[in-house]
């Protein structure tokens, strides 16, 4: 066998010393065992999932909150989403106490003008509407938006349904439930749509928000557009005041104090829509929705630097559309 040749054998030997170097580089030895490292573990989670029939979604939950969550099955035919958004705690207990102020904790711009009456017209529609469409899930949504109260908006809203028979008992009409993190209108109807999520495994294909006839404009211009959600499934039905002049009244206080600054801060994630919705935590809650509707966490952390970008990702509801 001829030797090689000596240009061969001093090559050979520059790539040795160079690799060799290259193994002794503290910041690429290290950067080498990293990416050696996040490739096995890559491909051991993926091949325990392959083996065990596991969705990277259901290993986000642990098992000893996994065993405790109910069967979704019997939900899986619901498709249509009504929302009732809170506008105050109901403290009452009895059908009397319906429509008294004293059974209410309001705001004060809220006082005397005849607000329980139409909060129980929103209840009252929000609950017609799912008892007339058996693929219908009912969700009362509303924070603990009072430090008078440990109970959520969401939860005094069901409940006064059940308790002036607005809704039948909830052995024999189980499609409504509360949302209790929200704590303004955007939250109401993106956190509604996560706990849809949540108790069915899957997102509604509809969305009706029953609320003040005076929030139409920016539910269906600005939250809507802000979630993308096809203007063709999304319906809002407004409930007027009790008067035209408290409407007209409503009407430019909504343009001032929320249209207008949502229309630049479409995810309300800088002042002052952002320290609103801090001075209405009095209780310190957070909600699990990163994990309850795990398709939604980049939509939940969205906020542009120019206020008024919409989210561009993928959207459970935009595929196909």
């Amino acid at each position: 066998m001829l030797p090689a040749p000596v240009s061969f054998q001093r090559s050979r030997l520059t790539q040795t010393r160079s690799f060799s170097k290259f193994l002794r580089s503290p910041a690429r030895l290290t950067n080498l065992s990293a990416l050696i490292l996040a490739t096995l573990l890559a491909f051991s989670i993926l091949l325990n999932l392959h083996r065990t029939g596991t969705s990277p979604q259901r290993i986000l939950f642990p098992r000893s909150i996994l065993e405790t969550l109910p069967s979704k099955s019997s939900a899986l035919s619901l498709n249509h989403l009504v929302i009732v958004p809170g506008h105050g705690i109901w403290t009452g207990a009895r059908p009397e106490d319906a429509e008294s102020e004293d059974s209410w904790l309001l705001a004060s711009y809220q006082r005397g003008r005849g607000r329980p009456s139409v909060f129980r017209a929103h209840i009252a529609r929000g609950s017609q509407i799912a008892r007339d469409d058996p693929r219908a899930l009912l969700i009362f949504s509303g924070g603990y938006t009072s430090p008078l109260s440990a109970t959520s908006e969401a939860e005094s809203y069901l409940r006064f349904a059940r308790t002036t028979g607005l809704l039948p008992p909830a052995d024999t009409f189980a499609r409504a439930a509360t949302e209790d993190a929200a704590l303004d209108s955007f939250q109401n109807v993106l956190f509604s749509i996560a706990r849809f999520r949540e108790l069915t495994g899957t997102y509604p294909t509809r969305i009706t928000v029953v609320g003040h006839a005076f929030k139409r404009k920016r539910f269906e211009q600005l939250h809507r557009a802000a979630l993308r959600w096809p203007h063709t499934r999304f319906t809002y039905e407004g409930v007027p005041l009790g008067s035209e002049a408290d409407e007209r009244e409503s009407a430019t206080g909504e343009l001032v104090n929320a249209f207008t600054p949502y229309s630049k801060d479409l995810y309300g994630c800088r002042a002052p829509l952002v320290q609103k919705r801090a001075g209405r935590n009095f209780h310190s809650r957070t909600h699990g929705y990163h994990f309850g509707a795990p398709e939604m966490h980049e939509l939940l952390e969205w906020c542009p630097k120019d206020g008024t970008h919409t989210f561009p990702g993928a959207l459970p509801w935009t595929s196909g559309n």
